[in-house]
């Protein structure tokens, strides 16, 4: 439990992800989940944001466990979004496929997060250094609590975070005009998180 400050709360929006003493670390609800996922209307430039699809309860376990070779105790829901790029005026937009998809996962508890986040990691790690490749560290500081990105020898950026009870993945993969700004995008992700854990609307 993190120490709050003399003024009754820290001031990097994770109070809610902590818990004060009175109140219990936030548990997002499928609709918070939905919420917090990057809408059409918040796609970055250069972008075009697809359907939100959340799943809950056993469904969201077996998916989350396909994923990430975990057993996903104590998730509630899951859901994810992609941002196709957008190509119109670039040219030969067939020269141009990229896509970043952004997931979250909601626990009942920090720690079940955390458990599934060290695996999350050792998976898409592996992934990124199979047949010996290695990985580049990417840096990213999005203002989670515990945040790992690489980029893996085909070009495919994974990021993955962890704030209180929710993993977050931010993963992109394919041909671009541009790289995209990961740490943004990480950034953007963990933002609309901690507006939708104290109740406002990411989109206002």
């Amino acid at each position: 439990m993190a120490v709050l400050t003399a003024c009754g709360g820290s001031d990097d929006g994770l109070d809610a992800f902590r818990g004060d003493g009175d109140k219990p670390p936030v548990t997002l609800t499928p609709d918070m989940v939905r919420t917090a996922l990057p809408s059409k209307a918040s796609a970055p430039e250069g972008f075009r944001g697809d359907d939100i699809e959340v799943e809950v309860g056993d469904e969201a376990v077996e998916a989350c466990s396909e994923a990430t070779e975990a057993n996903c105790g104590g998730l509630l829901s899951m859901g994810y979004t992609d941002f196709d790029t957008d190509d119109s005026g670039s040219g030969d937009s067939s020269d141009y496929s990229g896509e970043v998809v952004f997931g979250i996962m909601a626990f009942q508890s920090p720690d079940d997060a955390r458990a599934t986040y060290k695996a999350v990691v050792t998976e898409e790690r592996g992934k990124a250094e199979k047949d010996g490749q290695k990985a580049k560290l990417v840096k990213i500081e999005a203002g989670a609590e515990e945040t790992e990105a690489f980029e893996a020898a085909d070009g495919e950026t994974v990021v993955m975070m962890r704030i209180g009870s929710v993993v977050a993945v931010v993963n992109g993969d394919g041909t671009f005009v541009a790289k995209p700004d990961y740490n943004g995008l990480a950034k953007l992700q963990i933002d609309r998180l901690k507006k939708t854990a104290q109740g406002m609307n990411p989109d206002a």
